[in-house]
């Protein structure tokens, strides 16, 4: 079995895990979603080594810069505090670092920001997270459809400390601002992109890890800097920052289509059978798939 086979089995594996929190599961666009290439044939009398085969690569250019935040409801300062100072206490002692090591080889926390020492409401028993849970490194199902990642083991932790139990919520990305303005859940926990809009909507927690916007795509793409995606089918997940950021790309007008997604794992997965040409997504996951493909 190949790479990209190996490879393709686990992403489908880890899509069919998720299909429980995802809606759907099929592109949107403004146009029909593009249809799989018919692969190519090549007879033993055209070339007698085999070819290699794409792998993913990720241009170098950033399209925007980012940082991280959990998100509360508006007037929740009570919670907002006390997952925020026993996150700080984290970051201190270093048992934050340690966990950013687990999952990137380093730590990548920022410097805490001071907030006023808080508990969690009396009576209170669980801090719930609403999370997507097919975005890993933060938040994925593993091949046990256990729910794992970077900011789970941070949220774990920080539940831990003050005395309650953790319960990740799986939620559709697209509408997680009325989950936790509802009362569903806690806290938004799961590389939420801090914006203006964002800070106008919600209490947006101070950044507690840096990212970026990048465009990924595979090695035969012929897409090498940003300007390569006119004329290309450029896919964004609903509902994340991508969304704003693909649009500040220079050739943004100049592409064939944009493709939205309900998840990044459907996305890679028709990257790599072509369906797609490109996806905007967070620099975290782009690297941690990428990862992952060279292990195997």
């Amino acid at each position: 079995m190949n790479k990209k086979t190996m490879l393709t089995l686990a992403l489908a594996a880890l899509m069919a895990a998720s299909l429980t929190a995802c809606t759907g599961g099929q592109p949107s666009s403004s146009s029909a979603a593009p249809s799989a290439s018919e692969p190519a044939s090549v007879s033993d009398s055209q070339s007698e080594t085999p070819e290699a085969e794409p792998t993913f690569v990720v241009v170098e250019e950033a399209l925007s810069p980012e940082e991280y935040g959990i998100a509360f409801q508006k007037d929740n300062e009570t919670v907002h505090n006390a997952v925020m100072f026993t996150l700080n206490e984290m970051i201190a002692d270093g048992t934050a670092a340690e966990i950013s090591e687990t999952w990137f080889g380093e730590d990548k926390l920022l410097a805490p920001v001071e907030v006023p020492e808080a508990k969690l409401p009396e009576g209170k028993t669980q801090l719930i997270i609403g999370l997507d849970d097919s975005f890993p490194p933060m938040g994925f199902r593993d091949e046990n459809n256990e729910i794992v990642g970077f900011d789970i083991d941070l949220a774990r932790e920080v539940a831990a400390r003050l005395g309650v139990e953790l319960v990740c919520q799986p939620i559709d990305w697209a509408t997680k601002e009325l989950e936790l303005e509802n009362g569903n859940i806690d806290c938004i926990w799961n590389g939420l992109t801090i914006t203006q809009e964002r800070k106008d909507q919600l209490l947006m927690s101070a950044p507690y890890i840096a990212n970026s916007q990048r465009i990924i795509t595979m090695s035969d793409s012929g897409i090498a800097s940003l300007d390569d995606i006119a004329g290309k089918i450029v896919a964004v997940q609903t509902g994340s920052s991508a969304e704003e950021a693909i649009v500040k790309a220079p050739k943004y007008d100049e592409i064939k289509e944009l493709v939205q997604y309900p998840d990044y794992v459907t996305a890679l997965q028709d990257l790599q059978t072509g369906r797609i040409d490109a996806i905007c997504i967070d620099e975290v996951v782009a690297f941690y798939y990428i990862d992952q493909y060279n292990k195997q």
